[in-house]
């Protein structure tokens, strides 16, 4: 062979090579993200572009629609995904079911994950599933209490709940409302009556609003049932005030789609979901909304105007 042919030939197996690890780090990655708000995909994306991703160029972050259905999980699911991030017990467990190899970072509100299989342990999952999960015990202490602030002669409180999900939130609930002294009853959201022919038959003289997606599609419509009922209501949601609840306290839906971008990014670097503890929300958002108050006749202690995020007047 002759000097130059054999030069040229190196030459062209070191192009070859880089060429092909120049396409390897560039392989575009699929996130894919099911939820019911255009901004939570953004925050999947914002949180990546904070890792050092690029979505559009080494990353994709994949949605079909925004109805949060299981026909919507199986959608994304056809696109083969390299991670799947979603919120829910009912559409975890579906994709569980659907995808048992795929990576899958839960941002839930509703279920204990310990009670219900999805980890072994919040310290060492030990499947292909792990995420951001509500502590809803001490989270439920939290609600009665604001509502005892705002409404000190509060004797009772009905407790609004979604039978799709399980019922550690509400039996969670009922055990902090007891602890205060208060009556409960239990407004079951199971498709035989609406959220609002509920609210407008309960007995109870406050309302505890508990967590589904459907109930979070409906938060408008529940706050202005509870307000012609002329009761005072609460909500894990945040964005329950906004739309005309009383108060809205709980973790920001948002920063939680943020925040499940360390996942992503843990997991598309090589490690498992079962190496990767659960963690806690970090941020909370608590919302007054004085013009509902003024409506119901209750003033809001200063404590809590000054101890507020955002209060809407």
């Amino acid at each position: 062979m002759r000097r130059r042919e054999f030069i040229g030939g190196v030459a062209y197996v070191v192009a070859l090579s880089h060429t092909s690890k120049a396409q390897t780090q560039t392989r575009l990655r699929k996130v894919g993200v099911v939820a019911t708000e255009p901004h939570l995909y953004e925050a999947v994306a914002d949180g990546m572009r904070e890792l050092g991703w690029n979505p559009g160029r080494d990353l994709e972050v994949v949605r079909v629609g925004l109805t949060g259905s299981l026909e919507e999980i199986d959608r994304v699911l056809e696109q083969q995904p390299d991670v799947l991030v979603l919120g829910g017990a009912v559409r975890l467990a579906h994709a569980a079911d659907r995808a048992p190899k795929m990576p899958l970072i839960a941002i839930d509100l509703e279920s204990d994950p310990e009670r219900m299989g999805f980890v072994q342990t919040l310290s060492r999952p030990g499947g292909n599933i792990t995420g951001i999960w509500l502590d809803m015990p001490e989270m439920a202490g939290k609600l009665v209490e604001l509502l005892k602030e705002v409404v000190p002669s509060l004797s009772s409180c009905a407790i609004l709940w979604d039978e799709k999900f399980g019922k550690p939130q509400v039996e969670a609930t009922e055990r902090a409302a007891g602890s205060a002294g208060l009556a409960v009853e239990r407004l079951v959201l199971n498709g035989t009556r609406t959220a609002e022919a509920l609210i407008a038959g309960a007995m109870a003289n406050a309302l505890i609003v508990l967590t589904s997606p459907s109930i979070f599609a409906q938060r408008s419509q529940i706050a202005t049932a509870a307000e012609v009922r002329r009761i005072p209501s609460i909500s894990i949601f945040p964005d329950y005030a906004r739309a005309g609840g009383l108060i809205g306290y709980g973790p920001s839906l948002t920063g939680m789609f943020r925040r499940s971008a360390r996942y992503v990014d843990a997991v598309l670097r090589g490690r498992s979901p079962a190496e990767l503890p659960v963690e806690r929300p970090t941020r909370f958002e608590f919302v007054l909304n004085e013009r509902t108050a003024g409506r119901l006749g209750l003033k809001f202690p200063l404590r809590l105007l000054t101890g507020a995020d955002e209060v809407i007047e």
